[in-house]
């Protein structure tokens, strides 16, 4: 259970750190040059601990992939989501709308059931 939660933490994470770089690199453009752009994104301390962490959370999750059914630990996937919203609204102060909320709460349900099954 841990190693699921060490992943989904991880890959939320690592969404926060990916907006937090790119909103201090700003836009992203793919009429110049792509190398550049992505050396440019890679280069932001930002991005690149979101990537160390999704890299953390991918090995973490296959350990845990190793010790149980994939149909135990997919629905932790869904948690992801959840965290994520979750996150940005606290960090970065965006609005959730009130029928995101909902979709949360079933998120949350899904979850449940799944897990209990």
């Amino acid at each position: 259970m841990w190693l699921l939660l060490i992943s989904v933490g991880s890959a939320t994470l690592g969404q926060i750190f990916f907006k937090k770089g790119v909103f201090i690199t700003g836009e992203i453009s793919l009429k110049g040059s792509l190398i550049g752009e992505l050396l440019k994104l890679v280069l932001n301390p930002f991005v690149f601990s979101g990537l160390v962490l999704y890299i953390i959370s991918t090995i973490v999750w296959l350990i845990a992939l190793s010790k149980t059914t994939l149909s135990f630990v997919f629905p932790f996937t869904a948690l992801i989501f959840v965290l994520v919203m979750l996150s940005a609204r606290i960090v970065f102060l965006e609005p959730i709308p009130t029928v995101r909320y909902f979709g949360i709460v079933f998120i949350c349900l899904g979850f449940l059931l799944s897990s209990l099954a």
